[in-house]
């Protein structure tokens, strides 16, 4: 009899399921990484962060790295002092990479990789050596602003947090956010922006999510039909998950698109 009266539910669950239900499309889609290539991208840059030696070139830029980070959590902060710093750190990536070459400047980018990912790891909310401060230095108030931290507690999967991480480190040493990343770094650094980053303006997470689409991130096609209803216009977003419903035959993309006909219809009215 139990197994009857399961078998039933089980039917009837099934059937409610199967009847066209509008569900308000507000809330994007979640961050897909695959795991392999997670995995694959930290043990790359684990062994590139490995033939790091140490050296006079080396611990100057370092130097200079964590004395920017000790500048931004102590205002106030001078554009003549950061115009100075930005000179020092210019030619102290001049001299590393005339002397060791520009694989020196790769190596070290992983080692500061590795290094915040084990001192944001091991705090509980307040550092104290110098050093890790100068690291971390402002970078906790971008994942509070992006979302990726909350209550002193990681959101963001750890690929984001290096992601994120990485884009600092390259913009402090004056190249573009993005230098040196890997297809699934662009897809945790856009994607997260994209798909979870609130505090980001609207029209810049539509950047962030061609270039996560372009990255090859998944579920990019439901994120832009979500976006034109932030944008107001249900009407082409209905039609663009309704297209994904055909396409993949998932319900959950049937009643987003119900939802989204209904938003549209509204507007109409």
């Amino acid at each position: 009899m139990k197994l009857v009266l399961w078998a039933v539910a089980a039917s009837l669950t099934g059937a409610m399921l199967a009847i066209p239900q509008p569900v308000d499309p507000w809330e994007m889609p979640s961050l897909v990484l695959d795991r392999k290539a997670v995995a694959e991208e930290i043990r790359q840059n684990d062994a590139l962060a490995a033939t790091l030696s140490d050296s006079e070139e080396v611990d100057r830029l370092r130097a200079l790295f964590v004395g920017h980070g000790l500048a931004e959590i102590n205002p106030p902060y001078l554009k003549v002092d950061y115009d100075s710093r930005q000179a020092d750190i210019y030619r102290a990536i001049k001299a590393l990479t005339e002397k060791h070459g520009p694989e020196a400047f790769s190596a070290m980018r992983a080692h500061a990789v590795d290094d915040f990912i084990r001192i944001f790891g091991d705090s509980t909310g307040k550092l104290e050596a110098e050093d890790e401060i100068g690291a971390v230095g402002g970078f906790r108030e971008i994942l509070e602003k992006y979302g990726a931290i909350y209550r002193e507690v990681s959101i963001a999967p750890e690929m984001t947090m290096r992601a994120l991480y990485k884009a600092r480190w390259n913009l402090i040493h004056r190249v573009p956010a993005t230098d040196g990343f890997s297809e699934i770094e662009l897809q945790a650094y856009w994607g997260w922006l994209a798909l979870h980053g609130w505090g980001v303006p609207v029209r810049e997470r539509v950047d962030a999510l061609v270039a996560y689409r372009d990255a090859g991130g998944a579920n990019a096609q439901e994120a832009a039909a979500l976006f034109d209803l932030l944008e107001q216009r249900p009407e082409k977003a209905a039609k663009l998950l309704e297209a994904l419903y055909l396409e993949d035959h998932e319900l959950r993309l049937r009643n987003l698109a119900l939802g989204a006909f209904h938003a549209a219809r509204a507007v109409q009215r």
